[in-house]
């Protein structure tokens, strides 16, 4: 199975980082590999375009802007990501 790359892009970093953690357990209990990790920095986030757009969550360098990172939407994306095809 390919591992994903995600990364959760968030000026907030609380947030970023409890998205992250809850998004990482939803992964792992749909047996999907993935590395994820947090964006929070302003410049990074403005270097790739995003700002005023965030939150957003990137998979494999895929951008989908998100109205929220609660725990339904990170549960619903998790399913979707459970549900691609492997390489």
């Amino acid at each position: 199975m390919k591992t994903l790359q995600i990364t959760i892009l968030d000026q907030n970093t609380s947030k970023a980082q409890q998205a992250s953690q809850h998004l990482r357990t939803l992964l792992k209990q749909a047996n999907v590999e993935a590395q994820i990790q947090e964006v929070t920095c302003y410049l990074e986030i403005s270097r790739r375009g995003l700002q005023d757009k965030t939150p957003v969550i990137a998979v494999n360098n895929q951008n989908f802007q998100c109205k929220d990172l609660s725990q339904d939407l990170l549960a619903q994306f998790a399913q979707w990501l459970s549900t691609l095809p492997t390489d």
